[in-house]
């Protein structure tokens, strides 16, 4: 059974919006991708995708907000819905400005939030979570293909487990930013894994979504199949 897989979003610093922006349609460009990573993270026809996990993380705050789709209240697939939500949670770190590190405070129910001291406070943390594989995604389509394993949709992409980390920068890895990717680097079980076909984070959620859904479905179909079933296990 495949279950519990997890997106990591990095972000250089907090999105300043609020309510009254939200309700007269002029939402961020950021925070309307960002929508669009929780929407493709979770939202199904009907219903949420309770084996997904989704952290967000604010390098120039060290805020963290985490979204667990098993304990997922309020959340629909409109982008008002999404934006509220997460104005809420960066509402709630900027009242928080005295959360000690390793405290988790709610928000709304199955949203939470911390903070840390500095950027290797939180590579630690991620190192206590990180129980699966780690994958490193890189989008610049001229990166060194020597230096990573190449998957794209023409490609047989890499066997998704149970509580498999996918870590998306949604920034250019600039000097100011390469500490961040360079201690992820070295975290145990980490591949750099380059998506460059793929235009958008959002449709990298999708497609590793999509893949893990399509290895579910090949499981049941051979759960259901005598001739097949005793190589599950």
């Amino acid at each position: 059974m495949i279950r519990l897989v997890n997106f990591l979003l990095i972000l250089e610093k907090i999105i300043d919006y609020d309510k009254k922006v939200i309700d007269k349609g002029l939402t961020p460009q950021k925070v309307y991708k960002l929508c669009s990573c929780i929407r493709e993270t979770f939202c199904l026809s009907y219903s949420i995708r309770k084996d997904n996990s989704l952290y967000i993380y604010f390098q120039k705050e060290h805020a963290l907000i985490k979204f667990e789709g098993n304990k997922l209240r309020y959340l629909g697939p409109d982008e008002r819905s999404q934006a509220l939500l997460l104005e809420k949670a960066l509402n709630k770190i900027r009242e928080e400005i005295n959360i000690k590190n390793g405290i988790w405070i709610r928000s709304t129910p199955g949203i939470f939030v911390r903070k840390f001291s500095d950027i290797s406070s939180f590579i630690d943390f991620y190192e206590s979570i990180a129980i699966g594989k780690s994958y490193l995604i890189k989008m610049d389509p001229q990166i060194d293909e020597e230096e990573v394993d190449i998957f794209n949709l023409n490609k047989k992409f890499v066997e998704i487990d149970h509580c498999d980390f996918f870590i998306i920068p949604t920034y250019n890895q600039s000097i100011e930013n390469s500490k961040m990717i360079e201690l992820f680097k070295q975290v145990k079980n980490i591949k750099s894994l380059s998506l460059s076909k793929i235009k958008g984070m959002e449709n990298i959620i999708l497609y590793i979504n999509f893949k893990k859904d399509q290895k579910r479905n090949l499981q049941n179909k051979n759960k259901n199949d005598p001739k097949k079933r005793k190589n599950l296990f």
